[in-house]
């Protein structure tokens, strides 16, 4: 019962989040409009005032594009697929959630192969999934500290493999919880059902990939996302 009243919470928070962007969105509009107005008399600004325009105007495009991102991902998803590159969904999950990371002083190290296809995928689901590993990591991790997203490719005779994998140095995990991190509702958190890891599984199995992990407790831990075609 707890567990589905939380959910209806979510849900509730979901429809209320995606109303309120779209409030935020009206007076940035006329913001964005006022500094459009503003650079139009560029040659008459001084050197300081131009500076601080285009500093808001990119700010303005900074957040717009996070509204964007957040209102896409709010959307029902179905089943479509297209084509799309890990790094791009990657990069979409790490603006997402860096405010997050940037609360506790965590920086996100990207190091992206820049060689890996495209593939088909369902583009939300995916990011629902590296949202959900990299917060994992966030919570795990200590503030002030690194956590690493990373992206491989590989070929060979036989298959074609694209890896991405999140890497903190938090916590870690037990080895007698290991066995459990990945099935059930097992949860090592005060408060959690452990859905997450469970949905995150049940996803990736639906598009054709595993999720998989290494930790050493006290040290860390490593998630990976792998698609094998």
């Amino acid at each position: 019962m707890e567990d589905y009243i939380q959910n209806n919470k979510l849900t509730l928070l979901g429809k209320l989040t995606a109303g309120l962007l779209h409030e935020i969105r009206n007076p940035l509009t006329v913001i964005k409009l006022n500094l459009d107005y503003l650079n139009m008399f560029e040659k008459e600004l001084s050197s300081e005032l131009r500076e601080s325009v285009a500093s808001s105007l990119e700010a303005f495009e900074r957040i717009n594009f996070i509204i964007s991102d957040v209102l896409d991902f709010t959307r029902k998803s179905g089943d479509r697929q297209k084509s799309v590159s890990i790094n791009t969904i990657a990069e979409r999950a790490i603006d997402i959630i860096s405010f997050t990371a940037s609360k506790r002083n965590i920086n996100i190290i990207k190091e992206f192969d820049p060689d890996i296809p495209e593939i088909n995928i369902n583009e939300n689901k995916l990011l629902q999934v590296m949202l959900n590993l990299i917060n994992n990591s966030i919570e795990a991790s200590k503030d002030k500290s690194d956590i690493y997203v990373r992206t491989f490719y590989s070929e060979t005779p036989e298959n074609k493999k694209i890896v991405w994998e999140v890497e903190d140095f938090g916590c870690g995990i037990k080895d007698e919880d290991k066995e459990k991190i990945l099935s059930g509702f097992y949860t090592s958190k005060v408060k959690g059902s452990g859905v997450g890891l469970t949905v995150c599984k049940r996803l990736l199995e639906e598009m054709g990939g595993q999720l998989g992990f290494e930790s050493e407790y006290g040290k860390g831990s490593k998630f990976f996302i792998t698609f094998v075609f």
